[in-house]
């Protein structure tokens, strides 16, 4: 069990476990639930940390932890939202043309949680909150990161959009079906997907092994049992989305984050505004 400051705790439990959160636990983007993705730049983040900074303890006391963790939870969280209320504009789009839509967003949710909790966060650490969210497309946004925080959450977002959004869908998985008789159309059925995404796996996989049909290719698996994804680089996302969808899956968003040790090197004294309830006693009771 991790020994993280009361507050903090607080904080981060109720975020997770508010409405808009769990939510994009629904929606898909190329064929990767968005908190997948989420946990994706969550844990890269953490992880560029540890190698920028050597370990977490020195990295807290040069970047806001905290920030990182929040920022990283909520960046896609238009995501979901422009999905529920059947918005024109994508997030992207939002990003680009309206970003002012992710600042209020942003701010109405973290307002949310600090009247639940009754803890209110410093003006620093919810300003570096909203601008990690309101950069972290970068070039590909209205918005340049300013900081180190939001530069680094900027790098992740982007090698997760690179290696870890595509739909794991791969040959082997299509071509057993087919060797079962299952037609193009109950593959795609089966797999969530379209055709075309299916017809393009078989392609990559065509194509490396330099044969013109996929008679030709169900032949081959048939003799080899298994046949190449595609390339060394389309190979590697699939492998490493597939990995994190399952990470994802059987562990569960709320439980990995909840779980991760930056949370141990998190200082709710750094984080919050401080009450002093004692000194307020004292002043009721000189009125008294």
């Amino acid at each position: 069990m991790l020994e993280v400051d009361k507050k903090i705790k607080i904080f981060l439990e109720e975020l997770l476990n508010e409405e808009v959160i769990k939510d994009l636990e629904n929606y898909n983007d190329q064929g990767v639930k968005i908190t997948a993705h989420t946990y994706d730049v969550f844990i890269l983040s953490v992880n560029e940390i540890k190698k920028i900074y050597s370990n977490l303890f020195k990295a807290s006391e040069e970047i806001d932890l905290f920030s990182i963790v929040v920022g990283t939870i909520v960046h896609d969280l238009s995501k979901g939202s422009l999905r529920k209320q059947e918005e024109g504009l994508s997030h992207s789009q939002v990003m680009l043309r309206n970003p002012d839509y992710v600042v209020k967003e942003t701010e109405n949710l973290l307002e949310k949680i600090e009247e639940k909790t009754g803890l209110k966060l410093k003006n620093s650490v919810r300003k570096n909150i909203i601008h990690i969210v309101v950069s972290h497309h970068g070039k590909w946004g209205k918005i340049n990161p300013s900081t180190k925080e939001a530069h680094l959450v900027h790098w992740a977002d982007m090698y997760s959009a690179k290696y870890h959004r595509i739909n794991p869908v791969e040959a082997n998985g299509i071509l057993k079906g087919f060797e079962k008789g299952e037609s193009l159309i109950e593959v795609s059925k089966r797999y969530k997907c379209t055709t075309g995404i299916i017809k393009d796996r078989l392609k990559k996989s065509k194509q490396e092994l330099k044969l013109g049909s996929t008679k030709q290719l169900l032949n081959y698996f048939r003799k080899n049992k298994k046949v190449p994804i595609g390339d060394e680089f389309f190979s590697k996302r699939i492998i490493e989305t597939e990995k994190l969808i399952r990470s994802v899956e059987k562990k569960g968003f709320k439980n990995l984050i909840l779980g991760n040790e930056i949370l141990k090197y998190l200082d709710e004294n750094k984080i919050f505004e401080f009450e002093d309830r004692n000194l307020k006693g004292d002043t009721d009771e000189k009125k008294d």
